[in-house]
């Protein structure tokens, strides 16, 4: 069983004249994935994803408790790593003012790490929005640097990258930076 937890922490530009910034937690999202171990360099995992409304400022999340499937398949190849994580969500309850949610995520991706633990991924982070009436995808695609090292008594991954839209929506984003630690906690031998 792989879990991983996504809890975002999103700074945004005002979205209209007039308006305001908004910063602070979105949505939480948690994916739980079932992998047999194979002992190869080839894996994969599927199971349930769910997305927790988690914002107290409306711009930054749904506002719906939303579920569905995920998966992830993976292949390394010596200093390479090629492979690509899917989800699908649907909201099943929440703030009945708001748009339901039918949301495909779909994040390919290329990385590259050298023997001093430095990762250099090329990727994108794709949403489809079912529910939009045109203009369905936002599609970036993102270069980002990471390093493993310590976070206290826990390994960790800090990473940096840069992002441009190739689609998106009008008045969406079309560039974005990001930053990050990633713990990481091993089993218990």
């Amino acid at each position: 069983l792989i879990a991983r937890v996504i809890v975002p922490f999103v700074s945004q530009p005002p979205l209209f004249e007039g308006g305001l910034a908004a910063s602070g937690v979105s949505d939480i999202l948690t994916s739980f994935f079932f992998s047999p171990n194979t002992g190869s360099s080839f894996t994969w995992g599927a199971g349930p994803v769910m997305s927790l409304p988690s914002t107290a400022e409306p711009t930054l999340g749904t506002e719906k408790w939303s579920a569905g499937p995920t998966s992830v398949v993976l292949k390394q190849a010596g200093p390479w790593t090629v492979g690509a994580l899917w989800n699908q969500l649907w909201s099943f309850s929440g703030n009945v003012s708001r748009e339901d949610v039918n949301q495909m995520f779909v994040q390919p991706f290329l990385a590259y790490s050298t023997q001093k633990a430095l990762t250099i991924t090329l990727q994108s982070e794709s949403v489809g929005n079912f529910n939009a009436d045109d203009e369905q995808w936002t599609i970036p695609i993102n270069l980002l640097v990471s390093k493993v090292a310590s976070f206290g008594t826990f390994p960790a991954s800090y990473q940096v990258g840069f992002g441009g839209y190739a689609v998106h929506p009008e008045g969406g984003p079309s560039w974005k930076i990001r930053g990050a630690i990633v713990l990481l906690l091993p089993k218990r031998r």
